[in-house]
């Protein structure tokens, strides 16, 4: 394992990992410290939301898990922690094209493809969060994908240019840090994130476990779920996985 700084951040660079999140959260009381990366670039069993996993081919994308401390930051209010990640990872991607949305609550995706997924797990101390466990696999230099996904894409498809992963974490990292110094203010981070969503646009064909139905974004509350308006007016309010586009 290696040891350095990269943005502002300390990383420690493995040569080969099952997972980083998992690496993360296993890490020691001493090196389990605000703004440390977990890095590597062979991971052999990325995970994604639930018993998902994360195709990356070893070498051309970055996959990585953040550590942060953020003890001021409520626990009812942890997705502010997501909406971070996801900003970050937005500026990071539209610095090479424009057309890069966040589709709650945990996928980054220019146009109609994912080029990012995000997995957090955080650790509650009383009221506070006493630390974010912040996956990132984002698609860089890969030009196949062999894995059933059915919509991934990666920088190098989209420009036609390979990018150095090292500096290209490097702006990575900077741009979540931003973000990340405005952890308190949920208000901004909402205002941001809701202006960047998927097909915040609308009106689409949604299912939920009641059936079909049409309806608009509206946002995101408090508590990082997601508020839709159906045709007749109504809020509809939705945690993961209760809710999908049709």
């Amino acid at each position: 394992m290696k040891k350095y700084s990269l943005a502002g951040f300390r990383v420690l660079e493995y040569n080969a990992l099952e997972s980083t999140n998992t690496t993360a959260a296993a890490l020691p009381r001493e090196e389990l410290r605000d703004k440390t990366v977990v890095l590597t670039y062979r991971q052999a069993a990325g995970r994604g939301q639930g018993s998902n996993t994360w195709e990356s081919e070893p070498g051309k994308n970055i996959s990585v898990s953040i550590v942060f401390c953020p003890r001021a930051c409520e626990a009812s209010r942890q997705f502010a922690v997501s909406m971070v990640i996801a900003l970050g990872c937005r500026d990071f991607i539209r610095k090479f094209t424009e057309d890069c949305t966040v589709k709650w609550p945990n996928d980054i995706y220019v146009g109609e493809y994912k080029i990012a997924g995000i997995l957090i797990e955080h650790c509650i101390s009383g009221n506070r969060i006493a630390s974010s466990v912040c996956g990132i696999g984002l698609n860089v230099n890969q030009k196949q994908f062999c894995s059933d996904a059915p919509n991934p894409v990666s920088l190098l498809q989209l420009t036609g240019k390979e990018l150095n992963i090292q500096q290209a974490l490097e702006m990575l990292l900077a741009c979540i840090d931003k973000w990340y110094g405005r952890i308190e203010d949920y208000a901004c981070l909402e205002k941001e994130y809701r202006e960047s969503m998927y097909r915040r646009e609308g009106v689409y064909k949604w299912e939920d476990e009641r059936g079909r139905f049409r309806a608009s974004i509206a946002g995101v509350d408090e508590y990082g779920r997601l508020v839709l308006k159906d045709i007749t007016g109504k809020d509809r309010v939705y945690g993961f996985k209760e809710v999908k586009f049709c």
